[in-house]
């Protein structure tokens, strides 16, 4: 009995549900539509990534006071530093904050309208406690079946699980605490805890996939590995990888046999063979 089949007896996955859109042999997700060319996150950078072709349009959902909103953080610093959480003001205090025509925060409920029965949809929880206000507005669009589900947070997902119990769900990996990966001063010590991962992970990542309910995981492209990917789809599982924005890593990765790959520059796809 090889290695991969015995961890998969002891961690099991659980199965990929079948459907002929998901189940292609690679999937081009659009990270926050198409976040490179237009303000991620917004209906004019999901819109611009359908014309660009992705399988899949990927995009963060947090709740404020009174909606599930579209939105990355929950400090909302980045609109001309503006104060306070998202969290803690409502979808008309949100629509009040200083943005362009291009970044106006949409709702959850209008994105999935702009997209329905148009593109497989990755949801992203960025946070958890409001799993089934989103597994609740996902079935009642008709879309349970369009729907990846994926989060950093194993406990999220479990509530997703328990509410959806034929879910596609993902599990993120891994989380960049404090923006680590973005300090110049720590990049030594960045890299060696990535090669670090990249090692072990094969040899962890049924365990953490089974305590999170996923079957599929969506990895940080510096952690993954042949051998992850093999050990993941051995078990049934898929592996997707996020986020590439250069041709040469898009397409090293694509050759570790990967389910899928997540960018800001769906243009990017058109040279992957």
């Amino acid at each position: 009995m090889s290695a991969t089949s015995s961890s998969s007896i002891a961690n099991p996955v659980i199965a990929w549900p079948s459907g002929a859109a998901w189940n292609r042999p690679f999937l081009r997700f659009g990270h926050g539509g198409a976040g490179g060319h237009l303000p991620p996150n917004t209906l004019a950078s999901l819109e611009l990534a359908l014309g660009m072709g992705v399988d899949v349009v990927e995009f963060d959902v947090r709740p404020c006071r009174d909606a599930l909103v579209l939105l990355h953080d929950d400090e909302l610093a980045a609109f001309d530093g503006a104060q306070g959480l998202a969290s803690e003001r409502t979808l008309a205090e949100l629509r009040g904050l200083p943005t362009g025509p291009d970044r106006e925060i949409p709702t959850f409920e209008s994105a999935l309208d702009l997209l329905r029965g148009r593109v497989l949809v990755n949801v992203d929880l960025k946070g958890t406690g409001y799993e089934e206000a989103v597994v609740e507005m996902v079935a009642a669009k008709g879309m349970a079946g369009d729907v990846l589900y994926s989060s950093l947070y194993g406990g999220s997902l479990r509530r997703v699980r328990e509410l959806a119990p034929m879910a596609r769900i993902g599990l993120s990996y891994p989380e960049d605490r404090g923006n680590a990966g973005g300090n110049p001063r720590l990049r030594h010590v960045v890299k060696g805890a990535l090669a670090l991962m990249r090692l072990t992970l094969p040899l962890r990542i049924l365990g953490m996939m089974a305590g999170a309910g996923a079957n599929a995981v969506m990895l940080y492209h510096k952690v993954a590995s042949r051998q992850c990917v093999r050990t993941v789809q051995g078990a049934g599982g898929r592996v997707f990888t996020w986020t590439i924005d250069t041709p040469e890593r898009m397409r090293e990765v694509h050759a570790l046999g990967v389910n899928g790959i997540t960018t800001n520059r769906p243009d990017l796809f058109a040279g992957l063979t």
